[in-house]
């Protein structure tokens, strides 16, 4: 009896002694890495600033009475030439959608977005970088209604808005040769040379036709002793848009 109880606890003691080569190792706590993805950073549209491109850079004085008289604020210039003004104008919080349709009816801008770095460095950019732009206003009939602008590399972007067979905005590029043939012609007279206006503003059922080149605006109201250079520099522009059947 006394050998069986020595035996039991041989055995008990032999069991919880650890043997060679089977130790119990404790797993180590992983880390768990969460790696998060660098979402690229895109500029925020300002929710109460606009950018506003005049159509008529000689309205400046018009288009400011006009920002006032609606509530809104005019904050600043932000790119300026005779041919070109640029601003910024401060609207109420929450109404910046509301306020790009109602400017867009009053007809005195060429461009309106909502204000961003990256957007007003585009726009100026494109201002300074253009070779010539044709913007033709309505009249009480059936005038075309468009604006046709192209860079110096000869990169067209056409606008149609009323009266035309092709509506809003369409891009193309001028062959090589018709780029050289719109140099040539703007070149044969320096357009500081001619007058701001042709008009007659006692005859009111006019269409408007601005013709913008080398910093300078010209008004064409009344197409009546027009030099010859501007009339062949619209002719040319009209035939290309005639052939890409954009107006009649």
């Amino acid at each position: 009896m006394k050998y069986l109880l020595y035996s039991f606890l041989a055995l008990g003691i032999s069991c919880g002694i650890p043997k060679k080569g089977s130790e119990t190792k404790l797993a180590e706590p992983t880390e768990k890495v969460i790696i998060a993805k660098e979402e690229a950073t895109k500029p925020m549209a300002s929710q109460n600033q606009l950018i506003v491109v005049l159509k008529n850079a000689k309205s400046i004085d018009d288009v400011k009475s006009l920002i006032k008289n609606s509530g809104l604020t005019w904050s600043k210039m932000a790119y300026e030439t005779d041919a070109s003004k640029i601003g910024i104008v401060e609207v109420p919080e929450g109404k910046r959608d509301f306020w790009i349709d109602k400017l867009q009816e009053s007809g005195e801008f060429r461009l309106i977005d909502a204000n961003t770095e990256e957007k007003l460095t585009n726009i100026i950019s494109e201002e300074k970088n253009n070779l010539l732009r044709i913007t033709k206003t309505q009249c009480f009939g059936d005038c075309p209604v468009y604006t046709v602008s192209i860079d110096k590399k000869g990169n067209v972007v056409y606008n149609g808005v009323e009266y035309v067979l092709v509506k809003g905005i369409q891009k193309f590029t001028l062959s090589e040769k018709q780029l050289q043939e719109l140099n040539e012609k703007l070149a044969k007279k320096d357009f500081k040379n001619f007058k701001d206006a042709y008009n007659n503003p006692r005859i009111p059922d006019l269409s408007s036709t601005y013709i913008v080149h080398d910093g300078k605006q010209i008004l064409i109201r009344l197409w009546k002793d027009i030099p010859d250079e501007l009339i062949d520099i619209h002719e040319y522009i009209d035939g290309i848009l005639l052939d890409k059947k954009f107006i009649e």
